[in-house]
Protein backbone atom coordinates (compact mmCIF):
# COMPACT_ATOMS: atom_id res chain seq x y z
CA UNK A 1 0.00 0.00 0.00
CA UNK A 2 1.04 3.62 -0.47
CA UNK A 3 3.31 5.01 2.20
CA UNK A 4 1.07 7.22 4.43
CA UNK A 5 3.99 9.50 5.36
CA UNK A 6 5.59 12.04 3.06
CA UNK A 7 8.85 13.91 2.54
CA UNK A 8 7.17 16.61 0.48
CA UNK A 9 7.52 20.18 1.71
CA UNK A 10 3.78 20.75 1.77
CA UNK A 11 1.98 17.55 2.82
CA UNK A 12 -1.76 17.54 2.25
CA UNK A 13 -4.72 15.61 3.59
CA UNK A 14 -4.06 12.82 6.09
CA UNK A 15 -0.27 13.31 5.92
CA UNK A 16 -0.59 16.70 7.62
CA UNK A 17 -0.17 16.25 11.37
CA UNK A 18 -2.16 18.36 13.84
CA UNK A 19 -1.56 22.15 13.88
CA UNK A 20 -5.32 22.64 14.22
CA UNK A 21 -4.91 25.42 16.78
CA UNK A 22 -2.23 27.14 14.72
CA UNK A 23 -4.41 26.97 11.60
CA UNK A 24 -7.32 28.50 13.52
CA UNK A 25 -5.13 31.25 15.03
CA UNK A 26 -3.52 32.26 11.75
CA UNK A 27 -6.81 32.14 9.86
CA UNK A 28 -8.42 34.40 12.46
CA UNK A 29 -5.54 36.88 12.20
CA UNK A 30 -5.78 36.83 8.39
CA UNK A 31 -9.53 37.42 8.36
CA UNK A 32 -9.00 40.39 10.66
CA UNK A 33 -6.53 41.81 8.12
CA UNK A 34 -3.68 41.91 10.63
CA UNK A 35 0.00 41.22 9.89
CA UNK A 36 1.86 38.37 11.56
CA UNK A 37 5.46 37.22 11.94
CA UNK A 38 5.56 33.39 11.76
CA UNK A 39 8.90 31.99 12.87
CA UNK A 40 10.47 28.72 14.00
CA UNK A 41 13.62 26.67 13.45
CA UNK A 42 14.19 25.21 9.98
CA UNK A 43 11.95 22.40 8.75
CA UNK A 44 9.21 22.90 11.32
CA UNK A 45 6.53 23.02 8.64
CA UNK A 46 5.95 26.79 8.41
CA UNK A 47 5.37 26.67 4.67
CA UNK A 48 3.06 23.66 4.98
CA UNK A 49 1.07 25.41 7.69
CA UNK A 50 0.70 28.74 5.94
CA UNK A 51 -0.27 27.04 2.66
CA UNK A 52 -2.99 25.19 4.61
CA UNK A 53 -4.22 28.49 6.01
CA UNK A 54 -4.26 30.01 2.55
CA UNK A 55 -6.28 27.04 1.24
CA UNK A 56 -8.94 27.79 3.87
CA UNK A 57 -8.92 31.50 2.99
CA UNK A 58 -9.09 30.83 -0.74
CA UNK A 59 -12.08 28.52 -0.23
CA UNK A 60 -13.85 31.48 1.41
CA UNK A 61 -13.15 33.79 -1.52
CA UNK A 62 -9.82 35.39 -0.59
CA UNK A 63 -7.04 36.02 -3.09
CA UNK A 64 -3.95 34.40 -1.57
CA UNK A 65 -0.48 35.20 -2.90
CA UNK A 66 2.68 33.35 -1.86
CA UNK A 67 6.05 35.03 -2.46
CA UNK A 68 9.24 33.09 -1.70
CA UNK A 69 12.20 35.42 -1.13
CA UNK A 70 14.79 32.67 -0.61
CA UNK A 71 18.02 33.36 -2.46
CA UNK A 72 17.22 36.91 -3.56
CA UNK A 73 20.29 38.91 -4.52
CA UNK A 74 18.98 42.34 -5.51
CA UNK A 75 16.26 44.90 -4.92
CA UNK A 76 14.96 44.29 -8.45
CA UNK A 77 14.50 40.63 -7.59
CA UNK A 78 12.41 41.47 -4.51
CA UNK A 79 10.12 43.62 -6.66
CA UNK A 80 9.95 40.97 -9.38
CA UNK A 81 9.03 38.16 -7.02
CA UNK A 82 6.26 40.21 -5.42
CA UNK A 83 4.82 40.99 -8.85
CA UNK A 84 5.19 37.35 -9.94
CA UNK A 85 3.27 36.12 -6.87
CA UNK A 86 0.29 38.29 -7.84
CA UNK A 87 0.37 37.28 -11.50
CA UNK A 88 0.66 33.60 -10.53
CA UNK A 89 -2.46 33.61 -8.35
CA UNK A 90 -4.60 35.87 -10.57
CA UNK A 91 -3.86 33.83 -13.71
CA UNK A 92 -6.55 31.37 -12.53
CA UNK A 93 -9.17 34.12 -13.04
CA UNK A 94 -9.10 35.94 -16.39
CA UNK A 95 -10.75 39.14 -15.16
CA UNK A 96 -8.45 39.39 -12.14
CA UNK A 97 -5.44 38.56 -14.32
CA UNK A 98 -6.27 41.37 -16.73
CA UNK A 99 -6.80 43.72 -13.80
CA UNK A 100 -3.41 42.77 -12.32
CA UNK A 101 -1.76 43.48 -15.69
CA UNK A 102 -3.47 46.88 -15.77
CA UNK A 103 -2.36 47.83 -12.25
CA UNK A 104 1.06 46.17 -11.84
CA UNK A 105 2.70 48.31 -14.48
CA UNK A 106 6.31 47.85 -13.29
CA UNK A 107 6.47 44.23 -14.55
CA UNK A 108 4.97 42.34 -17.48
CA UNK A 109 3.91 38.71 -17.02
CA UNK A 110 5.46 36.05 -19.28
CA UNK A 111 3.51 32.79 -19.63
CA UNK A 112 5.38 29.67 -20.75
CA UNK A 113 4.42 25.98 -21.05
CA UNK A 114 5.82 23.83 -18.23
CA UNK A 115 7.20 20.30 -18.53
CA UNK A 116 4.07 18.87 -16.89
CA UNK A 117 1.73 20.41 -19.44
CA UNK A 118 0.76 23.41 -17.33
CA UNK A 119 1.74 27.07 -17.49
CA UNK A 120 4.56 28.78 -15.62
CA UNK A 121 4.64 32.49 -14.87
CA UNK A 122 7.71 34.70 -14.96
CA UNK A 123 8.05 38.49 -15.13
CA UNK A 124 10.08 41.08 -17.00
CA UNK A 125 10.60 44.72 -15.94
CA UNK A 126 8.35 47.01 -17.96
CA UNK A 127 10.78 49.94 -17.84
CA UNK A 128 14.31 50.84 -16.77
CA UNK A 129 14.75 52.75 -13.53
CA UNK A 130 16.70 52.80 -10.27
CA UNK A 131 16.21 49.64 -8.10
CA UNK A 132 14.51 51.43 -5.18
CA UNK A 133 12.23 53.27 -7.57
CA UNK A 134 11.27 49.96 -9.19
CA UNK A 135 10.42 48.47 -5.79
CA UNK A 136 8.44 51.57 -4.84
CA UNK A 137 6.51 51.49 -8.11
CA UNK A 138 5.72 47.80 -7.53
CA UNK A 139 4.42 48.41 -4.01
CA UNK A 140 2.37 51.41 -5.14
CA UNK A 141 0.87 49.30 -7.93
CA UNK A 142 0.10 46.51 -5.47
CA UNK A 143 -1.69 48.96 -3.19
CA UNK A 144 -3.88 50.18 -6.07
CA UNK A 145 -4.64 46.63 -7.20
CA UNK A 146 -5.67 45.47 -3.72
CA UNK A 147 -7.82 48.58 -3.26
CA UNK A 148 -9.61 48.03 -6.58
CA UNK A 149 -10.64 44.38 -6.26
CA UNK A 150 -13.49 43.16 -4.07
CA UNK A 151 -11.80 39.99 -2.80
CA UNK A 152 -10.01 39.99 0.57
CA UNK A 153 -6.25 39.63 -0.07
CA UNK A 154 -3.68 37.65 1.91
CA UNK A 155 0.03 37.79 1.05
CA UNK A 156 2.83 35.57 2.39
CA UNK A 157 6.45 36.75 2.21
CA UNK A 158 8.45 33.60 2.95
CA UNK A 159 12.12 33.68 4.05
CA UNK A 160 11.66 37.38 4.70
CA UNK A 161 14.97 37.68 6.55
CA UNK A 162 16.75 37.27 3.19
CA UNK A 163 16.36 40.99 2.51
CA UNK A 164 18.94 41.60 5.26
CA UNK A 165 21.61 40.14 2.93
CA UNK A 166 21.12 42.90 0.35
CA UNK A 167 22.83 46.30 0.35
CA UNK A 168 20.72 49.09 1.88
CA UNK A 169 18.57 46.52 3.68
CA UNK A 170 17.34 49.09 6.22
CA UNK A 171 16.22 51.32 3.37
CA UNK A 172 14.39 48.35 1.81
CA UNK A 173 12.71 47.60 5.14
CA UNK A 174 11.62 51.20 5.45
CA UNK A 175 10.15 51.32 1.94
CA UNK A 176 8.30 48.03 2.40
CA UNK A 177 6.95 49.04 5.82
CA UNK A 178 5.73 52.37 4.47
CA UNK A 179 3.65 50.69 1.77
CA UNK A 180 2.60 47.55 3.64
CA UNK A 181 0.97 49.58 6.40
CA UNK A 182 -1.13 51.31 3.70
CA UNK A 183 -2.23 48.17 1.84
CA UNK A 184 -5.59 46.84 2.94
CA UNK A 185 -4.70 43.15 3.34
CA UNK A 186 -3.07 40.73 5.75
CA UNK A 187 0.64 40.00 5.37
CA UNK A 188 2.51 37.03 6.84
CA UNK A 189 6.28 37.34 7.22
CA UNK A 190 7.80 33.86 7.47
CA UNK A 191 11.33 32.78 8.30
CA UNK A 192 13.72 30.42 10.06
CA UNK A 193 16.59 32.67 11.18
CA UNK A 194 14.82 33.70 14.31
CA UNK A 195 17.35 36.06 15.84
CA UNK A 196 17.51 38.11 12.65
CA UNK A 197 13.71 38.16 12.28
CA UNK A 198 13.06 39.09 15.88
CA UNK A 199 15.57 41.93 15.63
CA UNK A 200 13.84 43.17 12.47
CA UNK A 201 10.42 43.26 14.13
CA UNK A 202 11.26 44.01 17.77
CA UNK A 203 14.12 46.51 17.62
CA UNK A 204 12.62 49.98 18.04
CA UNK A 205 15.25 51.38 15.68
CA UNK A 206 14.09 49.17 12.78
CA UNK A 207 11.26 50.12 10.40
CA UNK A 208 9.12 47.03 11.13
CA UNK A 209 9.18 47.60 14.91
CA UNK A 210 5.90 46.43 16.49
CA UNK A 211 4.16 46.14 13.12
CA UNK A 212 3.11 42.49 13.47
CA UNK A 213 1.78 39.86 15.83
CA UNK A 214 4.68 37.54 16.72
CA UNK A 215 3.69 33.88 16.31
CA UNK A 216 6.23 31.16 17.15
CA UNK A 217 5.66 27.71 15.66
CA UNK A 218 6.77 25.08 18.18
CA UNK A 219 7.37 21.32 18.11
CA UNK A 220 4.41 19.01 17.59
CA UNK A 221 2.43 18.14 20.74
CA UNK A 222 3.43 14.70 22.02
CA UNK A 223 -0.04 13.21 22.48
CA UNK A 224 -1.22 14.25 19.01
CA UNK A 225 2.01 13.10 17.36
CA UNK A 226 1.79 9.66 18.96
CA UNK A 227 -1.82 9.32 17.82
CA UNK A 228 -0.86 10.48 14.32
CA UNK A 229 1.95 7.92 13.98
CA UNK A 230 -0.19 5.03 15.25
CA UNK A 231 -3.17 5.96 13.06
CA UNK A 232 -1.08 6.46 9.91
CA UNK A 233 0.44 2.98 10.25
CA UNK A 234 -2.99 1.49 10.95
CA UNK A 235 -4.49 3.20 7.88
CA UNK A 236 -2.11 1.21 5.68
CA UNK A 237 -2.50 -2.19 7.36
CA UNK A 238 0.66 -2.03 9.47
CA UNK A 239 0.94 -1.55 13.21
CA UNK A 240 3.14 0.25 15.69
CA UNK A 241 2.64 0.24 19.43
CA UNK A 242 1.90 3.43 21.34
CA UNK A 243 5.09 2.95 23.36
CA UNK A 244 7.22 2.75 20.20
CA UNK A 245 5.49 5.82 18.76
CA UNK A 246 6.34 7.59 22.03
CA UNK A 247 9.95 6.44 21.64
CA UNK A 248 10.07 8.00 18.18
CA UNK A 249 8.82 11.27 19.69
CA UNK A 250 11.74 11.22 22.12
CA UNK A 251 14.32 10.32 19.45
CA UNK A 252 13.32 13.19 17.18
CA UNK A 253 12.21 15.59 19.93
CA UNK A 254 8.80 15.97 18.21
CA UNK A 255 10.42 17.69 15.24
CA UNK A 256 7.83 17.95 12.39
CA UNK A 257 10.15 17.16 9.47
CA UNK A 258 11.94 14.32 11.25
CA UNK A 259 8.60 12.84 12.33
CA UNK A 260 7.62 12.44 8.68
CA UNK A 261 11.06 11.30 7.53
CA UNK A 262 11.61 8.81 10.35
CA UNK A 263 8.18 7.24 9.87
CA UNK A 264 8.44 7.28 6.06
CA UNK A 265 11.56 5.10 6.20
CA UNK A 266 10.24 3.02 9.08
CA UNK A 267 7.03 2.20 7.21
CA UNK A 268 9.04 1.02 4.19
CA UNK A 269 11.21 -1.35 6.22
CA UNK A 270 8.37 -2.79 8.34
CA UNK A 271 6.64 -5.97 7.25
CA UNK A 272 3.53 -5.96 9.43
CA UNK A 273 4.43 -4.78 12.93
CA UNK A 274 7.24 -2.45 13.97
CA UNK A 275 9.85 -4.17 16.13
CA UNK A 276 12.52 -2.68 18.37
CA UNK A 277 15.12 -3.82 15.83
CA UNK A 278 13.26 -1.95 13.07
CA UNK A 279 13.24 1.15 15.24
CA UNK A 280 16.98 1.09 15.95
CA UNK A 281 18.02 0.29 12.38
CA UNK A 282 15.75 3.00 11.06
CA UNK A 283 17.23 5.55 13.47
CA UNK A 284 20.68 4.79 12.05
CA UNK A 285 19.33 5.09 8.51
CA UNK A 286 17.76 8.50 9.15
CA UNK A 287 20.85 9.78 10.92
CA UNK A 288 23.06 8.64 8.04
CA UNK A 289 20.73 10.30 5.52
CA UNK A 290 21.39 13.67 7.20
CA UNK A 291 25.17 13.23 7.30
CA UNK A 292 25.89 15.26 4.14
CA UNK A 293 23.82 18.21 5.43
CA UNK A 294 25.46 18.11 8.86
CA UNK A 295 28.94 17.97 7.34
CA UNK A 296 28.14 20.94 5.11
CA UNK A 297 27.14 22.94 8.20
CA UNK A 298 30.47 22.21 9.88
CA UNK A 299 32.38 23.22 6.74
CA UNK A 300 30.96 26.75 7.10
CA UNK A 301 32.27 27.08 10.66
CA UNK A 302 35.71 27.68 12.15
CA UNK A 303 37.39 25.16 14.43
CA UNK A 304 36.58 27.31 17.49
CA UNK A 305 32.91 27.55 16.52
CA UNK A 306 32.75 23.78 16.01
CA UNK A 307 34.31 23.32 19.46
CA UNK A 308 31.58 25.43 21.08
CA UNK A 309 28.90 23.59 19.09
CA UNK A 310 30.19 20.17 20.18
CA UNK A 311 30.46 21.32 23.80
CA UNK A 312 26.82 22.42 23.84
CA UNK A 313 25.72 19.22 22.07
CA UNK A 314 27.45 16.90 24.54
CA UNK A 315 26.78 18.98 27.64
CA UNK A 316 23.93 21.51 27.46
CA UNK A 317 24.61 24.11 30.13
CA UNK A 318 23.46 27.30 31.80
CA UNK A 319 27.07 28.21 32.58
CA UNK A 320 28.81 28.34 29.22
CA UNK A 321 31.40 30.78 30.56
CA UNK A 322 32.15 28.86 33.79
CA UNK A 323 35.85 28.09 34.16
CA UNK A 324 35.37 24.36 34.77
CA UNK A 325 33.05 24.03 31.73
CA UNK A 326 35.53 25.87 29.53
CA UNK A 327 38.35 23.64 30.76
CA UNK A 328 36.41 20.39 30.17
CA UNK A 329 35.70 21.37 26.58
CA UNK A 330 38.97 23.16 25.78
CA UNK A 331 37.27 26.50 25.21
CA UNK A 332 40.04 29.09 25.41
CA UNK A 333 38.46 32.45 26.21
CA UNK A 334 35.16 34.08 27.09
CA UNK A 335 35.62 36.53 24.21
CA UNK A 336 36.10 33.69 21.75
CA UNK A 337 33.01 31.92 23.10
CA UNK A 338 30.91 35.07 22.76
CA UNK A 339 32.05 35.64 19.17
CA UNK A 340 31.34 32.00 18.37
CA UNK A 341 27.89 32.20 19.96
CA UNK A 342 27.05 35.21 17.83
CA UNK A 343 27.70 33.13 14.72
CA UNK A 344 25.95 29.97 15.98
CA UNK A 345 22.83 31.81 17.13
CA UNK A 346 22.76 33.89 13.95
CA UNK A 347 22.78 30.65 11.95
CA UNK A 348 20.05 29.26 14.21
CA UNK A 349 22.21 26.33 15.27
CA UNK A 350 22.05 26.90 19.04
CA UNK A 351 19.71 28.73 21.36
CA UNK A 352 19.25 29.51 25.03
CA UNK A 353 16.04 27.98 26.36
CA UNK A 354 13.74 30.87 27.32
CA UNK A 355 12.64 29.21 30.59
CA UNK A 356 15.48 26.89 31.62
CA UNK A 357 18.20 29.31 30.41
CA UNK A 358 20.15 26.28 29.10
CA UNK A 359 22.17 26.43 25.89
CA UNK A 360 21.12 23.68 23.44
CA UNK A 361 21.67 22.59 19.84
CA UNK A 362 18.34 23.29 18.11
CA UNK A 363 18.22 20.40 15.60
CA UNK A 364 17.73 17.17 17.63
CA UNK A 365 19.39 14.83 15.10
CA UNK A 366 22.27 17.24 14.52
CA UNK A 367 22.77 17.20 18.28
CA UNK A 368 22.87 13.38 18.36
CA UNK A 369 25.22 13.30 15.38
CA UNK A 370 27.58 15.78 17.08
CA UNK A 371 27.48 13.70 20.26
CA UNK A 372 28.62 10.66 18.31
CA UNK A 373 31.34 12.68 16.56
CA UNK A 374 32.62 13.79 19.95
CA UNK A 375 33.06 10.29 21.41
Amino acid sequence: MKNPFTLKEVPAGPAFCDREQEQADLTEIAVAGENVLLYSPRRYGKTSLIRKVQQHLEADGSLTAYCDLFGISSIEEIAGRIAKSIYTITRKNESLFQKSIRFLTSFRPVLSPSHDGGITVSVQPAFTTEPMQLLEATMESLEKFVHDISNPVHIVLDEFQEICEIDNSIGIEGLLRHHIQRINCGFVFVGSRRRILLEMFNDRKRPFFQSTINYELKTLPKKELIEFIVSQFASSAKTISTSMAAEICELIDRHPYYAQKFCFFLYDRTQKKVTQKDLYENYRRVLDSEKALFESILRRLTAKQIGILKAIATEPTKSLFAADYMKRHSLKSTGGIQRGLNVLTGEDLVERHPLKATWNVIDPLFKRWLEEKSL
